[in-house]
């Protein structure tokens, strides 16, 4: 016993002198490291690194196009280290944080329509490195509530974990948000439970993500909307350096609407298209409507095929797309001297569209469907009404017939 008692005292003071030790081994790489991770962010400039024994504290400014952000971290040694969810062995836990006296106004702006007065970040970034090497990174954004007088805005907050070996060959990732609601005077006007979305990606190469919400209850222009079970999935391919394959099937099994909608299904896939081009068009995707400039964003090439399915108590309806948009040079929108619209010439597109007559009829869009269907440009098949589109070196046929493209945006708008 007294030899056991003697081993365990050993081996205790030998683990505690090795806690006490390797921080000062582990901090002068975490402070390496740190630089060489920064010096590969656009935009990152580093403030001063200040290593102590058990941790280190630094900023960063990020340069933007709305202005400068400061970053702030606190940085500690391993192996024992005290993270916001509870004590951990690894080699480094790091938080970082927005500086708030130093943000870029337009950031700032956009953060207190929501906080409110900011005296705190309402983002934070935790990294934790195992003894593993791998690394968990957590992004946190708060709750918050506000009330104004457009009602009130409730936010139960989200938080993003990405995992990684440290040499980032392959990343794994979950988002979850929290409770969405609006209301004004008394009523709800929009709902959002809890959803998730996973992730897996390898850099380079092939990637997947699967998001679900059990349930978004909004107001429409025809009425309360409800969907329940709503997934998306989205799957990713390399074509070649730079450009990928992109799919995306949305499915929402429930719809419940003033509409006679059941149900719908879409896939979207882009076949080629280049990082670049997808970090372009999903820029102009977040950008309002009334602030997109089309000439703008209609410059890039796109390539893409829809397929879209809608149950409804009077019928399916489908429409399938394959469109070839080579994109436009600035300057070229001219219309040409046979007359024909700018867009036409980089376009080939197919297009089939069919509905049942009475799903058609019985919709918002019966007007646009009649004066369709009188000029031919919808045809009656076996209770369906159908349309076949084809774009091809500037030319428009509709159902087999070549038609003015002005003539048919007039019709199709509901404006003949």
């Amino acid at each position: 016993m007294k030899l056991l008692r003697t081993v365990l005292i050993s081996l205790s003071v030998l683990l505690i002198a090795t806690a006490l030790a390797a921080p000062g081994v582990i901090g002068p790489k975490v402070e390496e490291v740190w630089k060489q991770q920064l010096g590969r962010l656009r935009g990152g400039e580093a403030g001063a690194y200040q290593r102590g024994w058990f941790g280190a504290e630094t900023s960063t400014d990020l340069a933007t196009e709305e202005g400068n952000t400061r970053l702030h971290s606190e940085i500690q040694h391993g192996p024992v280290l005290f993270t916001a969810r509870g004590p951990r062995i690894g080699l480094v836990y790091s938080e970082t944080r927005l500086a708030v006296e130093q943000l870029a106004p337009a950031l700032r702006e956009q953060l207190e329509q929501f906080y409110g007065r900011l005296d705190h970040s309402p983002l934070v970034l935790e990294s934790l490195v195992g003894t593993d090497n791998r690394v968990v990174n957590y992004l946190r954004l708060e709750p918050f509530t506000r009330s104004d007088s457009g009602g009130e805005l409730v936010f139960e907050g989200a938080e993003l974990r990405v995992e990684s070996d440290y040499s980032g060959s392959l990343l794994t990732g979950v988002l979850e948000l929290g409770v969405v609601r609006h209301s004004s005077g008394g009523r709800e006007n929009f709902h959002l439970e809890p959803a998730r979305a996973d992730i897996l990606y390898t850099p380079g190469g092939a990637g997947e993500a699967t998001a679900t919400l059990p349930l978004l209850r909004t107001e429409s222009d025809s009425g309360p909307l409800e969907l329940r079970d709503i997934s998306l999935q989205l799957d990713m391919q390399p074509v070649s350096a730079g450009v990928i394959k992109l799919t995306s099937t949305l499915q929402v099994p429930q719809v419940q609407s003033a509409t006679p909608v059941t149900s719908l299904q879409q896939q979207l896939t882009l076949p080629h298209i280049s990082w670049a081009d997808l970090g372009h068009y999903l820029k102009a995707l977040a950008t309002p409507a009334a602030k997109r400039d089309w000439q703008r964003v209609l410059d890039r090439p796109l390539k893409l095929q829809q397929q879209l399915s809608v149950e409804s108590a009077n019928g399916p309806t489908l429409l399938d797309a394959d469109i070839d948009w080579r994109g436009q040079r600035s300057g070229s929108r001219a219309v040409d001297s046979g007359g024909d619209p700018w867009w036409l010439r980089p376009l080939t597109c197919t297009l089939t569209f069919s509905a049942a007559e009475q799903a058609l009829m019985q919709s918002p869009l019966i007007g646009q469907a009649t004066v369709l269907r009188q000029y031919g440009l919808l045809l009656e098949n076996n209770g369906e009404l159908q349309m076949h589109l084809q774009v091809e070196r500037g030319r428009l046929e509709v159902n087999g017939q070549e038609l003015p493209p002005d003539l048919f945006l007039l019709a199709l708008t509901g404006k003949f």
